[in-house]
């Protein structure tokens, strides 16, 4: 599939998919989606790919969803347009590959929830993320309403969803809602060496983690159920063997994702 709305480039273990519509402050139309999820599928059918950057061209990270196609979009339209955003995050978290964000400018809307399925997010020291569904009448979709409150609270994410005010990057970090504020000059080296070290990393106990994590909040017992069978298996890959005699033998690991 060739694409038209984003870019796709790999290089060595790392994948770089871009939102490549800067004109509308790449604003997450119809053909993006399609595009990201075609582009989310090619890496995780992709042995030589361990680690992706999502990224922005231009001044802003996204906008949310185009506005203009959305005049007189009736219960059936919208629920079938709703369905091909949150496959797109579903596709994201089921990755078993870790996914570097990096914000720069304005994070809006269905923006903020694209970032959020994101596992790292890396901030510009200029980025504004805002939940500003309310300022057009809706409510936060593509999953928000659950990731958001997981990363900041319920009480923060009430806030942000009911007022629709921009955070600032370094309120951003505070909070939790990103991992790191980096110089906006930065933004793409800093993502790019990030994911490199993830690409580096026991690929399998990034799978588990993520698949982990991603699931929500769960009882006691289920989570140490889940977890001991997810261990016995790191338990018996090479990777763990690796680990176990470079930290014994005081080296650095060569981790082979098996």
């Amino acid at each position: 599939m060739s694409y038209q709305d984003i870019l796709y480039e790999v290089g060595g273990p790392v994948a770089r998919i871009v939102l490549n519509l800067p004109d509308s402050g790449n604003a997450l139309g119809l053909e993006m989606r399609g595009e990201l999820l075609d582009a989310f599928g090619r890496v995780a059918a992709d042995d030589r790919v361990r680690a992706v950057v999502l990224a922005g061209a231009g001044k802003n990270f996204s906008t949310g969803g185009d506005l203009r196609t959305m005049e007189g979009v009736d219960a059936v339209a919208g629920r079938i347009r709703l369905k091909t955003g949150q496959r797109l995050i579903r596709a994201m978290l089921d990755l078993e590959k870790p996914i570097v964000g990096a914000v720069q400018g304005y994070a809006a809307g269905a923006g903020v929830s694209l970032a959020m399925a994101c596992d790292l997010v890396l901030a510009a020291s200029d980025a504004r993320i805002s939940v500003g569904f309310v300022r057009v009448g809706l409510i936060p979709d593509w999953g928000l309403l659950y990731f958001l409150p997981l990363r900041v609270g319920v009480a923060r994410a009430k806030a942000m969803m009911m007022t629709g005010e921009p955070v600032s990057a370094e309120e951003a970090e505070r909070i939790g809602l990103v991992y790191r504020v980096v110089p906006r000059a930065d933004l793409e080296t800093e993502a790019m060496n990030l994911a490199a070290r993830l690409a580096a990393g026991p690929a399998q106990a990034y799978a588990m983690i993520k698949s982990a994590l991603n699931r929500g909040p769960q009882s006691l017992e289920a989570l140490l159920e889940m977890e001991s069978a997810m261990q016995a298996v790191a338990l018996t890959s090479q990777d763990f063997d690796e680990g176990r005699r470079a930290f014994l033998g005081k080296r650095k690991p060569a981790f082979q994702g098996k």
